[in-house]
């Protein structure tokens, strides 16, 4: 059996020497495996054969594939499940999708979506499910969560080391690559990291040497400690241009502005006589302007005309996702609040209700909104299915704003009541079907009683002081037995993630961005317990919180 191969037409099998093994002929056949079977396909039927082009069997499948630990996957009907070498079913349980044994133990995926390992005899290693597994090596394999956060698992479906990543690998030679939010690294079988740098990319290690490639396009070989043995390719990036962009990032805010405020990406497609006459920019000069959006990816040329790129479509009013108003706010008042950064890092006391000042100017209301609620829809809709609302529950969106995820919860959860709560001046568009609007404030006894409590990127909008007070009428708020959902941000443990977004907040509204554990603190001390924290798979997170008893 070792000495057979595929022929190069891939229609039959040939001896090591180039002669046929047999006469037959089919539209496809695979490798032989140990029990000297292989998987042969003609006329959209699938079987095995033996060596000698005899079929192993008289039972016919959609597809068929090789056999490993003594049994094959096949596919009948379009589900899965195993056979043994005379074509019989290993069990009686069918699947959406099935993996190969290896060391006896198999993945699958059953109709509902759920994966987990299974043995020979079809009975599940364990009680767990996941929204993906891999398998395993080194007596550990790669479980995704429903939040997308991955670790790993052994035999017994218990978490090995119980930490979790945005990606990960099987272990190779007792390491595993790893990727968090600042990028990927290698970790221990402890779960913990082998060295603090992070890179674009890693390779597992060969005899103690993995190949990385840095942020700026390095390529180098570094150890198990993490230093660097050898640069096998210089950065690609240069520093000094770099930073130079960095530091002149309003050019790309500016040149936004002016063209959201011209209303030129409504008018795309067009020609450059047509945006002419429509912007009254002078001919040789929106040339100019042109050029500079284009490298900014929003626009191209396309048969003589300008059009929205798949990044530019966000740029357009009517666009779900509209993006329009942004470069207004980021431009203008958002921008001159950020000139007072100086003097409030020296600890300066500045007035920073922005929310009072929006709330009193009407166009502006209608501006900061649209953005907020584009922002909504993109960072809240994977979060939205992960929130333990029930039907007949009252839910309270605090805050909400026009109430964009105040929908969302609606539409996902008809039979709850929701309410979007926020000042006068907001809840009076009442934007959305089926969603109440409340007139209420933040800093006074709030005038309703609910079940779940929704707090949306709220909380970073304030100091621990102001906190603290949300959290008081938060709490007396809820219903016996409720919940509240805060829904957040977190700055990681390691690494400068989220630092911009802080000093935006700094200088905007005085508030800042926090860690899980320091919500987790604020949270504790009003009154609450943390009973679970749900990643979304975003830049949103969620702590489920009830009432000390």
């Amino acid at each position: 059996m070792d000495n057979l191969k595929v022929s190069p037409c891939g229609t039959h099998h040939l001896r090591s020497d180039g002669r046929e093994v047999y006469q037959r002929r089919f539209d496809q056949v695979l490798p032989f495996h140990a029990p000297g079977l292989a998987p042969v396909k003609l006329t959209h039927t699938s079987w095995h054969i033996r060596p000698d082009g005899t079929d192993a069997y008289k039972a016919r499948f959609d597809e068929t594939f090789g056999f490993y630990c003594g049994v094959a996957a096949v596919v009948s009907d379009g589900l899965w499940f195993h056979i043994d070498s005379e074509g019989n079913p290993l069990y009686e349980s069918r699947y959406a999708f099935v993996g190969n044994f290896q060391n006896d133990v198999c993945v699958v995926c059953d109709v509902e979506g759920s994966y987990y390992h299974i043995d020979l005899s079809g009975k599940p290693l364990y009680s767990s499910k996941w929204s993906y597994c891999g398998d395993f090596r080194e007596g550990a394999a790669v479980v995704q969560g429903r939040d997308g956060l991955s670790s790993h698992i052994d035999f017994s479906g218990e978490l090995i080391h119980g930490e979790w990543f945005l990606d990960l690998d099987v272990f190779h030679k007792g390491y595993a690559r790893a990727r968090s939010n600042e990028g990927w690294h290698h970790i221990s079988k402890a779960g913990t990291p082998l060295y603090p740098a992070r890179y674009a990319n890693v390779e597992p290690f060969y005899n103690g040497c993995s190949r990385v490639e840095t942020g700026d396009g390095a390529l180098r070989v570094i150890n198990e400690k993490g230093e660097t043995l050898r640069t096998l390719r210089r950065p690609t990036i240069d520093h000094f241009a770099e930073l130079s962009a960095d530091m002149v990032g309003y050019w790309r805010t500016m040149a936004l502005k002016t063209a959201s405020q011209s209303g030129l990406f409504d008018q795309l497609p067009a020609n450059q006589q047509q945006l002419s006459k429509s912007t009254g920019m002078a001919p040789e000069r929106l040339v100019r302007f042109l050029r500079a959006l284009g490298e900014l990816g929003v626009i191209q040329v396309e048969r003589d005309k300008y059009v929205l790129t798949e990044k530019g479509q966000y740029l357009r009013s009517d666009h779900p996702k509209t993006l329009v108003s942004a470069p207004e706010e980021y431009g203008g008042d958002l921008l001159r609040r950020w000139e007072r950064l100086p003097a409030i890092l020296k600890g300066a006391d500045v007035d920073q209700d922005i929310f009072d000042e929006i709330s009193h100017d009407e166009e502006r209301v209608k501006a900061h909104h649209e953005m907020l609620a584009s922002y909504a829809l993109h960072d809240y809709a994977p979060v939205v299915p992960l929130l333990n609302i029930n039907a007949g529950d009252v839910v309270f969106d605090a805050a909400g704003g026009t109430g964009t995820l105040s929908s969302l919860v609606k539409r996902r959860f008809p039979e709850a009541d929701v309410y979007c709560g926020d000042k006068t001046e907001i809840t009076q568009q009442q934007l959305y079907d089926g969603v109440h609007y409340l007139p209420f404030d933040l800093f006074e006894p709030w005038p309703i009683c609910v079940d779940k409590l929704l707090l949306a990127r709220v909380l970073h909008d304030w100091n621990d002081k102001q906190v603290a007070l949300i959290l008081q009428h938060a709490k007396a708020a809820l219903r016996p037995g409720g919940e509240l959902l805060v829904l957040e941000m977190f700055l990681p443990k390691l690494g400068f993630g989220g630092g911009l977004c802080d000093l935006h907040l700094l200088a905007v509204t005085g508030g800042q961005e926090r860690s899980e554990d320091h919500y987790s603190d604020l949270l504790h001390n009003a009154g609450f317990d943390v009973v679970e924290t749900v990643n979304g798979g975003s830049l949103v997170s969620v702590l489920r919180c009830r009432p000390k008893p």
